[in-house]
Parts: C-alpha cells; sequence; structure tokens
C-alpha cells in the first residue's frame, strides 16, 4: 500500500493499535531533519516544520552483532507493546462463509458480472490474489529474534504518525498467518502476495552477521500453511522496512553498501524457499521508499555526502544494482519460479489535451516515476533519457556498461500495483522554464499531477476517505488506456495487478458492524476495474493474467494511522476478530463466475463447492463455468 508522497505520487499508509510512543535511544545524538525538498513540500506525510529528532550520527555505532549489540539498536527505537499471545493460532476449519449481502442495487442498474459479460471469462491460469506486507500486518515487533527497522524507529518520532500509534500489535498476523491464509482461500483466492521482513532474517542486515534461524523457520511454515489450503505465496523480499542497523551503520539505501547485503539475504532467501515459491518481488514500489529518504523523518540517516536532493537519486541507482544483483543470483542458482518488481504510479493523461506543455508534462511524469525504474530493466538498461537531460551526475550516478547489461532483462513479467490514473499538467512556470530553473518548485520532474478536469473542474473520480486520503480517487474508466500505455512503454509478455484497492469513506468513524461491513465504495472499485480489466485482456490484447487486492484485512496503513481501511477483511483490533464485508463477497462472485480455472474449494478441505456456490447465490448455470 501507498505512503509518503513524491513528486508525481503520495502513498497512504498508516500503523494500528494504540501503543504510547516513548522515543529512546541510548547513542542518540539531537538531529534536527532538513526541510522536504519544495518539489515534494505538498506530501501530506511531511510536518509543516521539521521537528527534532533523535538518531546517532550515521557511522558512529558499533557493528556489535552480539545480544547485547542487538538490545542497543533496540534502545533507539524505544519500549515495544508486548503482543497479546505468542503461539501460532490453528483456525478451526471449514472457515464458515456467512449467507452473502443483499443486493447493492437494483438488477436493471447493476446486472451481475455474468449477465454483464456472458460470453468473456478470464483466462485459463489467472490469478484472484490477495496482498499485504509484514511491517502492515504482522505485529511481534520485537518477538523471536527479529531486529528493529526504519519504520519501528520512524513510527515514534513526533509528529510522523497521525494518531501517534505504533504497528507493535497491528493485525498480529504473525501468530495468525494460518487463519489468515484459510480466510483467503475460503472465499476462492488463488494466491497470497506478502512481505519478509528483512530484519527478521537477519537482524543487523549486514552480510556475515548472524542468520536468525526463528524468522527463517517461522516464513517458511507461513509459506507451508498458505500451500495447504490451496493458496499460492507470493513473496517480496523488500516493502519499505529496512533494517534499522543498516541505516545507522551506513545510510541504509543512500549508501552503496547495501546492494551486497541486500543479495546476500535475497540469496539466502532464495536458497531457504526454493520449489515452493512460484512468484517472488524484489522491491515493492522503490520510488515511494526511495522518495522517502529526504523526507522527515528518514532524512536523518542519510549517508554522509547525500543530501536531501540528491538522496532520492542516490538511492534509486542503488537499489536497481541490488535487484539486478538478487536477480542475478536468482536465475544462477537456478531458483524455480518467476522474479520482477512491483512498479506503482501511472503514465497519466494531460489535464489539457491540446497543450504541448501538458503533454510534455506527462512524458516527464512516465520518465521521472515509473520510468526512472522500469526503464533500466525493461528497455535499455538506462535511465530514461529525459532524465539524464535533467539531472547532473551529481544526482544520478550513471550506469557503467556492465550495470547496465544487468539490469537490462533483470525481469520475467510486469507488475503494476495501479490504484488510479490522473491528469497531468505542466508547473506554473512552464515545463522549459522548469527545466532551465534548478530552484523551480516543481523541478526536476517539472509536472504536477491534477484530480479535476480541465474543462468544468470535474473530479476525476470518486474519493476515499478525505480525512485521511488526498492521493487517490477511482478512475476505472482510465485503466485500460493505463495498461496499453504500460505495455507499449515498458513491453511484457506478462502482467500483473500487483495492487488494487480503495479504503472506504469514513470506515473508522463507523461504530456498528453492519455499518462497517458495508463498503460500498470500495465494493464498486473492485467491480468497475475487474470489469475494465476483463475488457483489457479481450479487446485490447493485454497479457493480464493476475490482480492482487488490497488488502487482505484492515492494516496499519504506515503513517495515516487506521483511519484509511482498505481491507476485504473488518479486523477488530481489541480481539483481532476478522469479519468479510461486502467486498470480500464481491470480488470472490465475480472472479469464480468468470474463471475458466479454479483450485477446487473441496480439495482445500474449507467447505464443499454446492456449500459455497449456494451460500453465495451462484446459480448452478454460473457454477459450471468454473
Amino acid at each position: 500500500m501507498k505512503l509518503l508522497a513524491l513528486p508525481s505520487l503520495l502513498l497512504a499508509a498508516k500503523l494500528s493499535r494504540a501503543s504510547v510512543v516513548q522515543p529512546a535511544a541510548r547513542w542518540a545524538t539531537t538531529t534536527t531533519a532538513s526541510s522536504v525538498p519544495a518539489a515534494t513540500a505538498a506530501s501530506p506525510t511531511a510536518p509543516a516544520a521539521s521537528p527534532t529528532v533523535t538518531f546517532p550520527a550515521v557511522g558512529s555505532i558499533p557493528r556489535d552483532f552480539s545480544p547485547q549489540g542487538l538490545e542497543e539498536l533496540w534502545s533507539l527505537v524505544g519500549s515495544v507493546e508486548p503482543p497479546p499471545f505468542t503461539t501460532t493460532r490453528e483456525p478451526s476449519l471449514p472457515i464458515p462463509v456467512p449467507s452473502p449481502p443483499p443486493a447493492l442495487y437494483p438488477s436493471w442498474y447493476a446486472p451481475a458480472p455474468s449477465a454483464i459479460f456472458p460470453n468473456l471469462s478470464l483466462p485459463e491460469g489467472f490469478i484472484f490474489g490477495v496482498a499485504t506486507s509484514a511491517y502492515q500486518v504482522e505485529g511481534a515487533t520485537k518477538m523471536e529474534g527479529k531486529g528493529p527497522t526504519n519504520w519501528d524507529w520512524a513510527s515514534r518520532q513526533p509528529g510522523f504518525i497521525q494518531d501517534n500509534t505504533t504497528a507493535d500489535i497491528t493485525d498480529l498476523n504473525y501468530y495468525l498467518y494460518k487463519e489468515d491464509a484459510a480466510r483467503a482461500a475460503a472465499i476462492g483466492v488463488t494466491a497470497h502476495s506478502f512481505s519478509i521482513s528483512w530484519a527478521r532474517i537477519y537482524p543487523f542486515g549486514v552480510a556475515g552477521s548472524p542468520l536468525n534461524q526463528e524468522g527463517l523457520d517461522h516464513y517458511s511454515d507461513v509459506i507451508d500453511s498458505h500451500l495447504a489450503v490451496g493458496v499460492d505465496p507470493v513473496v517480496t523480499l523488500y516493502h519499505w522496512d529496512t533494517p534499522l542497523a543498516l541505516d545507522a551503520y551506513y545510510g541504509g539505501f543512500t549508501s552503496p553498501q547495501i546492494v551486497d547485503d541486500f543479495v546476500n539475504y535475497a540469496k539466502t532467501v532464495f536458497q531457504a524457499y526454493n520449489g515452493r515459491v512460484k512468484t517472488w518481488y524484489t522491491f515493492n514500489e522503490p520510488s515511494v521508499s526511495c522518495g522517502s529518504t529526504s523526507q522527515y523523518p528518514f532524512n536523518a540517516s542519510m549517508a554522509p555526502g547525500v543530501n536531501i536532493s540528491t538522496a532520492p537519486y542516490q538511492c534509486a541507482y542503488n537499489l536497481l544494482k541490488a535487484h539486478a544483483g538478487a536477480v542475478k543470483a536468482f536465475r544462477e542458482m537456478g531458483i524455480q519460479g518467476e522474479i520482477a518488481y512491483k512498479n506503482n504510479d501511472f503514465v497519466g493523461l494531460p489535464w489539457r489535451s491540446n497543450t504541448t506543455d501538458d503533454i510534455e508534462a506527462v512524458e516527464r511524469h512516465a520518465s521521472f516515476g515509473i520510468g526512472l525504474y522500469a526503464n533500466p530493466v525493461y528497455v535499455n538498461g538506462d535511465w530514461p533519457q529525459i532524465v539524464k537531460d535533467t539531472l547532473p551526475e551529481s544526482y544520478l550516478p550513471r550506469f557503467t556498461e556492465e550495470e547496465m547489461a544487468d539490469l537490462k532483462g533483470s525481469a520475467d513479467f510486469f507488475a503494476i500495483d495501479s490504484y488510479a490514473s490522473q491528469y497531468v499538467a505542466a508547473p506554473p512556470s512552464g515545463t522549459a522554464g522548469c527545466q532551465a530553473n534548478m530552484s523551480d518548485p516543481a523541478w526536476p520532474a517539472c509536472n504536477s499531477v491534477v484530480l479535476y478536469d480541465s474543462n468544468a473542474g470535474w473530479a476525476v473520480g470518486p474519493s476515499p476517505d478525505p480525512a485521511s486520503n488526498s492521493w487517490l480517487q477511482a478512475t476505472p474508466q482510465m485503466l485500460r488506456g493505463y495498461l496499453k500505455e504500460l505495455v507499449e512503454r515498458w513491453p511484457s509478455d506478462k502482467l500483473y495487478i500487483s495492487e488494487f484497492g480503495m479504503d472506504e469513506p469514513y470506515e473508522s468513524m463507523r461504530t456498528e458492524m453492519f455499518q462497517i461491513l458495508e463498503d460500498s465504495t470500495t465494493t464498486n472499485y473492485f467491480m468497475t476495474n475487474l470489469g475494465e480489466a476483463l475488457l483489457a485482456i479481450h479487446e485490447d490484447g493485454i497479457p493480464l493474467m493476475g490482480t492482487f487486492s488490497w488488502g487482505m484485512i484492515d492494516n496499519a496503513e504506515w503513517n495515516y494511522g487506521l483511519e484509511p481501511k482498505f481491507g476485504i477483511q473488518h479486523v477488530n483490533y481489541t480481539t483481532l476478530e476478522r469479519t468479510y464485508k461486502r467486498s470480500a463477497y464481491a470480488l470472490c462472485v465475480f472472479t469464480l463466475v468468470l474463471c475458466f480455472y479454479m483450485q477446487s474449494l473441496t480439495l482445500r478441505g474449507l467447505v464443499t463447492l454446492a456449500e459455497f456456490f449456494a451460500s453465495h447465490g451462484i446459480s448452478n448455470s454460473n457454477a459450471t463455468t468454473v
């Protein structure tokens, strides 16, 4: 899911159970976080003034890999809320699937998917997935040998987390993963995309530092538990949670030292889980994690010689080399399956279609957004030309011929977290004026995202909860054009929508369960986007082979707190009980009715097909198309 803001992309994200934030740091030196650059000043995640944070000078902490050294690192974080229980809970099977909700609209207004697309079906092998990430759902922050992460530390910095909470508990998926896997399987989910926390495998992050066998064994059982109920595990190696030790030792991804450490971690995980994971991702949404390096509070741990202007680009350079190194190892080791990374953002449409400046702004948005990472991997191994023409080498290091060779083709498919598309306009100074002026607030990308049309000011689509989320609008009408742009610009034989979703407006303010479960805005988002995706496959020839709904459950949405509710299941943060929302049923019925192929729920031992279809009101004629 999303977070922090970049010049072209905002993230929506945050945390969960209320843990009192108590910053502490044994070595802490007081550091004033630098201001956010003007180009990113619109970010809702950056406070108006830069608070004082406590973080040691980068490189000042000794590399002590003992238990005492680990506790010293945890002292930078402060107190951690322990979980209410510390053993893995076994689910009671079969998972009950309650009666479906009543129709949301009259049938003449919103027919069933089978009636709208009577002759269309999703291709054989199409993946009906859900997605989560370790930091957002696991909890158990300091359990079983895990080291602290940058987010464990950041969540305790003044003013950073909207409701002053941490993710110490969140959904406690760390002990409830078997239940979560079974609940996903019970509604027909065929894959769960989740991430591994690097700090659970290598608490210190560094190659040659102690391996945490408990962490390795934990994820092994997570994978096996998914396979046991017929849900394929899709594994992301890095979803923004860097081992805090690496930030302290050398500045994390703003330092080239991270490349070898990440590749070492990747090799360990590949070897441990080879043959049980079909689909791998190295990184999730790198433009977001790299963009955050220049923002409060992460800019307190930049590598020596890196500043807030250069940090995102130094990070991009190092991250891409880490990706290429991991993929090279994956292939040399003969690891089974496919591998890529998860893109984000959108290409966009010119706000004023007849304006040359706005058309050029779209190209700049594409180059500084998706293209910054996708061009090296899917095109020619190098940065987009627009980016090279704009940024000097002091900002953006140039790739060597060897690095370009390693990068080009270092993905087996294209994955996009496609939450929405938007209009793109030239900055007030114009694209040419902006490019010529490094002090222009919009430099270097020199474009701006617009959330309404240029004719009458109509929004591009319905908005989510305005109290917490300004970056997302539902834009299914733009999806087909968006997917065509992706395939044309960054060709690939297979494409996954690796995340898509929308938070239900004002759900956090609802007090009755019947109100909470009626997530009609989220349901409409999923249904309209899936319908457009189906048409994209059949009418546009898009090689789309899977969609992953965000999220499997409500979770810690990074720095926005609990207000955004993206989950297709409600989580009671007192009891940790999960409950299916309307959107879960809608996703299930849409996919089951239209799929050629689905692994039998009967074989999973969860529920008979007859019981499942009867409980979802699916007729026998529709059921036979599955």
